[in-house]
Order: structure tokens, then sequence, then C-alpha cells
């Protein structure tokens, strides 16, 4: 034995803060801090507005990282701005408007499902890296368009709100034949994607 289950229990709770803390500081830099300009550097081909310090710029293919919310804690509470490849921390009312949309959905009579749920995680992340079109500020998901339908609805925090408070108002709803449903958001700096998938 390498210790006592305290030793155990703390090394389980303090190792993936640790670890999402190594791998973020590795690329974090105080937001006040001057980045050096490596602009003459770049090989052809590079946008022109790729500047240096643009911290919006991910080249195509990077997958963004999710940090764990103490992470994102950490780097509000010491001013550390995030790398572009670190995905944005979800405003909380993202959090609870997947809770409300849920809810009502269930009074309608429909049966969460755990993979319509990991389709409209899908769904909300296409819409949060500029893959989908919209109309009106609402898109259709771009996979598993056979095996069901949905909707991405792209929201300013303000409308997240409107939305959330017009979820949560209690109204009889009209039950619906039940299908399987999933719901999710994601976020990237600006909007929150609500994406609502049901397998046919």
């Amino acid at each position: 034995m390498c210790g006592t289950v305290e030793d155990m229990k703390l090394t389980r709770r303090i190792l993936p803060v640790s670890i999402a803390l190594t791998l973020a500081a590795g690329s974090l830099a105080p937001a006040h801090a001057q980045l050096p300009d490596f602009s003459s550097q770049l090989p052809a081909g590079i946008p022109a507005d790729v500047t240096a310090g643009s911290s919006q710029f991910i080249p195509a293919g990077v997958p963004q990282v999710e940090l764990s919310p103490q992470a994102y804690d950490l780097a509000k509470q010491y001013n550390i701005q995030l790398p572009p490849f670190v995905k944005q921390p979800a405003p909380e009312v993202a959090h609870h408007l997947v809770g409300a949309t849920t809810e009502h959905l269930r009074k309608q009579g429909h049966v969460e499902d755990p993979n319509a749920r990991n389709i409209a995680q899908e769904w909300a992340d296409q819409g949060a890296a500029g893959a989908l079109t919209y109309r009106s500020n609402v898109g259709d998901g771009r996979t598993h368009l056979n095996e069901g339908s949905g909707n991405v609805y792209r929201l300013t925090i303000q409308e997240a709100h409107d939305r959330l408070n017009w979820l949560n108002r209690d109204v009889p709803v009209t039950p619906a034949p039940g299908k399987h449903f999933g719901v999710a958001t994601s976020f990237d700096g600006n909007f929150v994607y609500l994406a609502e998938y049901f397998f046919n």
C-alpha cells in the first residue's frame, strides 16, 4: 500500500485540478501581458487578419479543450486570459436552460435519451464552431439527420435569460406523442447555442 485511504481520497480530488491547471498554465498569460509580435515570421498563406496577440485565431482542425469548473474559477480569480484553444466557460444561464428545456419536454410526454443528448451536444458544438446556417437564429445540425430532427437556437445571453423565464412560467403544456430526445448547450464567448434533438 502506498498510503492511507484518506491520502488516496485527497489525491483523487487534487489530481484532476492539478492536471487541468498544468495544461492551462502552459499556454496562459495574464490578461495585461503584451504578447510578442511574430507576424514577420509567419509563413506565406496565413491570413492577413491574423496578427500578433490575436486570441481568436484557432487553426483548422484544432479541437477546443474544456477545463474543469475549478480551473475556470481560478483563471477568473487570477485574471488569466484563456488561450483560444480553451473553450470559453458557459454562463450559468446555459446550464439552467438545459434543465428547464428538458423538464418542459418531459412534461410534453417526451423521454430523455442519453444518445439523443450526445447528438444534441454535437449540434450545439457545431453551432459554437460556426458550422451552421441560421434563419431567425434557428438552425439545424449537420449530422444524424436520417435518425431524427431538431433545432439549434443561437441566443444572446439576454435571449437565453428570456427563454429561461418563458420555460419557467407555470402554465399547462400540451402532451404530444413521446419521442426520445436530448438537450445540450455550447458557448462561443458571445452566443449560447441551445440544441434540441429528437429521434424519429
